[in-house]
């Protein structure tokens, strides 16, 4: 393969700053617990952060996207990589809660401002490939890895620089910025379809039963990945695991999720798009009791069953995301954005709840909660008829 092809350009060039960013939106997650003892605050307010970060940057995407939109130039790939790269490190910086929670909001906004372009140039330089799927699903899968591997980096520089060193890991993000801007090829030239005003789009996408069904399910997923992502540190940590192993767990965990959203185009020829959604979603539930009940006698079988739940959750989203394009094809950063940031923004929304819960009953508990959400969804998914892919 020729690498300097210009659609293979925008597939590697794309799909690496997708993982360069990605890293960036995971870096704190093993960290938490630290950064909780580091801050003076609980469970629950920890969570509270997260999720308006999580919540706030999230649902902007839909309006990033409709910006993009109308855009001839990339600024948003660029500058939402420099800015998550910055500020994400930066927030523990400093013992201020305030400081933390400023910088986090800023950092993750960056990684607003990425996403709905990055997937509209993914699909522009895709326009009448058949392997469409497969390649969006490489370019998310690659964001799923690097997400993956945040935790280790984290940790390992923890352990190894110190947690007010952290900062040193923006210069990654910063060079891979400025060889995305030379390397990615020129927008493709195109009509501006989406002419119209933000609010009169959000109406008609409100109205496609279709991309609403594929938003909820969104959610869900993000529901489920949150909650582990967030929630599996404090409970690793309480089995005794060491921050080198729960870095190293959780990136297994979302590395587990990358080949899946690389690799699930190839099952959908025998279980259908909708039969494989529906799978990723049934498939959680069984897992989670597995990853739990052997978690304090059999850490070997838990660490595969936490792996495989990983599989699971991203197994679809490469699917979801182009049948939501395909959906209304004339608003596609606004759907990359609804997605993408809407579902991972309504799933966060959960969090300060989850985090009440998990302080009070267990943080075991709200796995279980967030895997029958996941249960339910998948039997929703088997039965609906707006689903006829």
């Amino acid at each position: 393969m020729n690498i300097f092809n210009y659609n293979t350009r925008a597939l590697l060039g794309l799909g690496f700053g997708h993982f360069s960013i990605e890293i960036y939106a995971s870096l704190l997650v093993p960290l938490y617990p630290v950064i909780t003892s580091h801050l003076g605050i609980n469970l629950a307010k920890i969570s509270l952060i997260i999720a308006l970060g999580h919540f706030i940057a999230s649902m902007l995407q839909p309006y990033f996207g409709f910006i993009s939109d109308k855009l001839r130039h990339r600024i948003f790939m660029v500058w939402g990589l420099v800015v998550g790269a910055l500020f994400i490190p930066f927030s523990i910086k400093y013992n201020n809660v305030l400081f933390f929670t400023t910088c986090l909001l800023i950092g993750m906004l960056g990684n607003a401002f990425f996403h709905p372009q990055s997937s509209t140039l993914m699909k522009e330089f895709n326009k009448n490939n058949p392997k469409i799927a497969r390649n969006m699903g490489i370019f998310l899968g690659l964001g799923t890895i690097g997400y993956a591997l945040g935790p280790y980096i984290a940790t390992y520089s923890v352990e190894n620089w110190g947690l007010n060193n952290l900062i040193y890991l923006s210069l990654i993000g910063l060079v891979y910025a400025i060889f995305m801007y030379f390397y990615v090829p020129k927008m493709p030239e195109r009509e501006i379809i989406n002419k119209g005003k933000f609010f009169n789009i959000l109406k008609e996408i409100l109205k496609n039963k279709t991309c609403m069904i594929l938003v909820f399910i969104s959610t869900v997923k993000s529901l489920v990945s949150i909650c582990f992502g967030t929630y599996v540190p404090f409970l690793l940590e309480k089995y005794g695991f060491a921050l080198n192993h729960i870095g190293l767990i959780v990136t297994l965990f979302f590395i587990s999720g990358g080949i899946a959203s690389m690799t699930c185009s190839k099952f959908e020829k025998y279980l259908k798009t909708r039969g494989i959604i529906a799978f990723s979603m049934l498939g959680i539930l069984p897992l989670c009791f597995i990853f739990l009940e052997f978690l304090g006698h059999n850490k070997v079988i838990s660490v595969i069953s936490l792996a495989l739940i990983g599989y699971f959750i991203l197994m679809s989203v490469g699917i979801i995301l182009v049948q939501a394009q395909k959906a209304m094809p004339q608003y596609t950063g606004v759907i990359s954005g609804a997605i993408q940031g809407v579902g991972w923004g309504l799933g966060a929304l959960f969090l300060p709840l989850m985090g009440i819960i998990g302080q009070h009953f267990g943080v075991d508990k709200v796995m279980i909660i967030a895997s029958f959400a996941a249960f339910l969804t998948g039997i929703f998914c088997l039965k609906s008829k707006s689903l006829n892919f």
